[in-house]
């Protein structure tokens, strides 16, 4: 048995990726190797991180020369902020490929190469508090845990119904699940041997090349498309181990917390979650952060 766990990042969570891996290396196992994928012009700062257990991707090393990486042009004098437009796929320049649908395309591009059981996709403002180990994602008899929240997509949640509608345009289906459930966490194990699976569907069901597929995508979630082929695809067997708790504990949104409202969220930390998450850009100060991982690393 064998786990590995992947990121893609980039420059600006570099630090939240540091605290991550340290993390990691504190609460697993010297075999848990760990690989974050990166645009190429980021890839020396990641590799400053003097870890062995850390293996540094660059894009071009997991996807096909024709996509051809223009992150470099959000260094330009007077471009927004805001630019992400992280890639032209030479075989259809249009549309480009946006830096979120990119990340997405090298996490699956990785895990789609993987010889480990699990691959367990974690982001870079997570933090592991407790021990992480395969059992907790796999079961004995080899079937990987799934994360499935029953009617966790409600009909306001507008982009989680964009990127299931591209999930079922993908695996070429034309119903979605009844219960409407969700996949995404910044937290989730994968079969890598159904990642393969899910994106020979792709293919067939598209007639492209699957990652001229996806990065034609306006919208995409890996985790719903992954998921919903799992649940919906895959040989009934492999859907054994599904759970309505990603094992993070987390705090999505724009709302800070303080230091008050950081007690309850470690309060309500469940026994078995094995890492928190405060998303990045909830604008939580630091100290508070800290205060949040030393909390749940005690209890």
């Amino acid at each position: 048995m064998s786990l590995s766990l992947v990121t893609a990042s980039y420059a600006p969570d570099f630090a939240g990726f540091e605290r991550m891996h340290e993390s990691l290396v504190r609460n697993s196992g010297d075999e848990v190797r760990h690989i974050v994928v990166v645009p190429d012009a980021h890839a020396e700062l990641f590799g400053t991180i003097r870890s062995r257990r850390l293996e540094v991707r660059r894009y071009s090393a997991v996807l096909p020369r024709k996509f051809l990486q223009t992150s470099w042009i959000a260094t330009l004098p007077g471009m927004p902020r805001g630019f992400r437009l992280a890639a032209v796929n030479a075989a259809r320049p249009w549309p480009p490929v946006r830096g979120w649908i990119m990340q997405q395309l090298v996490k699956l591009a990785v895990v789609s190469e993987l010889t480990t059981d699990v691959a367990v996709m974690i982001d870079s403002d997570v933090v592991v508090v407790r021990p992480l180990r395969e059992g907790a994602f796999r079961t004995a008899d080899g079937v990987v845990r799934l994360y499935r929240r029953p009617h966790g997509i409600t009909e306001q949640m507008t982009r989680h119904l964009s990127q299931r509608r591209r999930a079922l345009a993908l695996l070429g289906l034309e119903t979605t699940e009844v219960d409407s459930p969700d996949y995404i966490s910044a937290f989730v194990s994968w079969d890598p041997a159904l990642v393969r699976e899910c994106l020979h569907r792709v293919e067939a069901s598209t007639g492209r090349d699957w990652r001229t597929a996806v990065g034609a995508s306006i919208d995409f979630s890996e985790y719903l498309t992954y998921g919903t082929y799992v649940m919906s695809l895959a040989e009934p067997s492999r859907r054994t181990n599904v759970g309505e708790r990603s094992l993070c504990h987390s705090h999505w949104g724009t709302t800070a917390l303080t230091m008050e409202t950081a007690r309850e969220f470690v309060e309500t930390m469940p026994p078995d979650d094995i890492a928190v998450h405060v998303q990045s850009n909830s604008g939580t100060d630091e100290d508070v952060v800290a205060f949040i991982v030393r909390a749940a690393s005690s209890s």
